[in-house]
């Protein structure tokens, strides 16, 4: 988890960020390496990760609605990824790393309604759900490279003899994102009769910066 912050003209166009949560996978070729008689101090590891950041996110009464209780608007962005890390071994407890990606970004500018239902249980009891409708949305793809830097430190090592080892690490990084510049909107506020307000931007700046803390596994 962490947090995704729009960086120039693309902050000052929707805000400055909030949080985000990211998941990512790869395979680290450092066994090739060793089977070449070269030193496992540094590894390659190609990778995917897919994140989530809800830049700004709003609710307010629904005042005039007979059906909606609330408006929710939301700006977010999913960054999809693919990237090549460079990774340092120290001692087998830390591991720097830098990393070169490239990929997409998915911005969302959307409008939910939110009601209540009453929903009948399995054992027969009723009970209240929140429900939510997509009143307004639209959604811009742009493209993006990037470049990060993080360490990942050992927390926990299991052992399993002769030649098995896997590991829980912390992992802290920085990514900055560096977007092509396109359209998209911003909403900014919807009316008492949940018509949504938005505003619009076009061929506008797209950079941003994520800061992720979180766990990784290696094995």
């Amino acid at each position: 988890m962490g947090s995704g912050n729009p960086q120039g003209e693309f902050q000052s166009n929707i805000g400055s960020g909030g949080f985000g949560l990211a998941f990512g996978g790869g395979y680290s070729f450092e066994k090739l390496f060793s089977d070449n008689n070269i030193p496992v101090n540094f590894s390659v590891v190609p990778g995917l990760e897919i994140g989530y950041c809800a830049l700004t996110r709003n609710k307010q009464f629904a005042l005039y609605s007979p059906k909606y209780n609330n408006w929710v608007y939301t700006n977010a962005v999913v960054p999809i990824n693919l990237f090549t890390r460079f990774q340092f071994d120290i001692k087998h407890w830390i591991f720097p790393y830098a990393e070169l990606s490239a990929g997409l970004n998915v911005y969302s500018a959307t409008t939910d309604g939110e009601y209540d239902q009453r929903v009948k249980k399995e054992d027969g009891t009723w009970v209240t759900e929140t429900r939510t409708d997509e009143i307004y949305s639209d959604r811009t793809v742009f493209t993006n490279y990037g470049i990060a830097t993080g360490i990942m430190i050992k927390i926990v090592e299991n052992i399993t003899l002769p030649n098995s080892a896997s590991s829980i690490l912390l992992d802290i990084k920085a990514r900055y994102l560096y977007g092509s510049p396109t359209d998209y909107k911003k909403v900014k506020d919807v009316d008492k009769y949940g018509t949504t307000i938005y505003e619009q931007f076009t061929n506008a700046g797209t950079d941003m910066l994520f800061v992720h803390m979180g766990i990784a596994f290696r094995f």
